[in-house]
């Protein structure tokens, strides 16, 4: 009997203490649900604020055995990485579904554009094998356009000797619009520049022979103002007159020219009497070519017709005219001619 009390006292102990425990149990998954629910809230509020941000967010695992295969960062199956995290802005910009993604990493390869592939698995693997940070340009082809995308993330090494990537990307095409902008207003300062050192050239140039010819009669009709009559100082007024007109007519050409070179001036080719427009070229030319006594013949055919720009043929007529009168020497020929090819 006592002994059969004892078991039943041994019982009820034994009954209490699984009570007690059922109770730590209980209390344990209280405390474990509060805690699911506290990670939980935690995950929500890091999901939510990854959301939130503007830039795409994403956190992906390289795996140690494959990290440094250049084939497999470089090839369009078998990844050496899986994406574990990606931020809804991450999907936006590369215009990809989530599911999609996880099922086939590899999608990321097929969207950079071809010739920046290489530079990318490069960059990848040096990045792996030294655990330094990655950052990366480059061009990916998405919905059929070329949109430019900048990474940049930071390792972690697992006790595995996985390696945790956490980074962003951002669609940098607007600034790599404004940097080609940039790059070609540059081109074109430095184009201007290059005209306008040319202009002053040709104005050097081509101005210095007609002052130099107005300078000369004028001092010569101040000098001989009391010994000459009339009719002398009327005709070297004439040959001043003739070359302030040229020298007008040949500063309206430069500036023409100057305009077509900047693109101001329109091209309108239409179709002129090469003839008619040589006389008239030599005809503004007349002053320097007698100050040298240079006698110039124009034998061109009248039935000769040619289809050009009228500023830009009358600029290229007078630059061949005033060379050939500058390297012509005192008391010379020039004779201007030319043929019709009809071929």
């Amino acid at each position: 009997m006592t002994n059969q009390k004892k078991t039943q006292k041994q019982l009820l102990y034994d009954f209490k203490q699984c009570e007690n425990e059922i109770q730590k149990l209980r209390n344990a998954k209280k405390n474990q649900n509060k805690v699911v629910e506290a990670l939980n809230l935690g995950n929500d509020l890091y999901t939510d604020l990854a959301n939130s941000l503007p830039s795409g967010m994403y956190r992906s695992r390289v795996f140690h055995d494959l990290a440094l295969d250049a084939e497999r960062w470089l090839g369009s199956t078998e990844t050496p990485y899986v994406v574990e995290f990606a931020n809804d802005r991450f999907f936006e910009i590369l215009h990809l579904d989530r599911v999609v993604l996880e099922k086939n990493p590899s999608i990321i390869h097929d969207l950079i554009f071809y010739e920046d592939r290489a530079d990318f698995a490069r960059l990848n693997i040096e990045s792996n094998l030294n655990l330094t940070p990655f950052f990366w340009e480059g061009r990916f082809m998405v919905n059929d356009s070329i949109i430019w995308i900048y990474f940049k993330s930071i390792p972690r090494i697992l006790e595995n000797q996985d390696i945790i990537w956490t980074g962003t990307l951002e669609d940098i095409s607007s600034r790599k619009q404004a940097e080609e902008e940039i790059k070609n207003k540059n081109a074109e300062l430095q184009k201007l520049n290059a005209d306008k050192d040319y202009f002053i050239s040709i104005l050097g140039h081509d101005l210095k022979s007609p002052f130099n010819s107005i300078l000369g009669f004028l001092d010569i009709l101040l000098s001989d103002l009391h010994t000459n009559d009339i009719e002398e100082t009327e005709r070297q007024l004439k040959i001043v007159n003739n070359s302030a007109i040229f020298t007008y007519k040949l500063l309206e050409d430069i500036l023409a020219w100057a305009l077509s070179q900047s693109g101001k001036l329109p091209f309108e080719p239409k179709e002129h009497n090469l003839k008619f427009c040589c006389d008239k070229v030599v005809e503004m030319l007349k002053p320097n070519a007698e100050n040298k006594n240079i006698s110039i013949d124009n034998a061109m055919p009248e039935e000769i017709m040619v289809f050009a720009d009228a500023n830009m043929l009358n600029c290229i007529l007078r630059n061949l005219i005033s060379n050939a009168i500058k390297f012509t020497s005192n008391g010379g020929y020039i004779n201007i001619y030319s043929e019709q090819n009809n071929s």
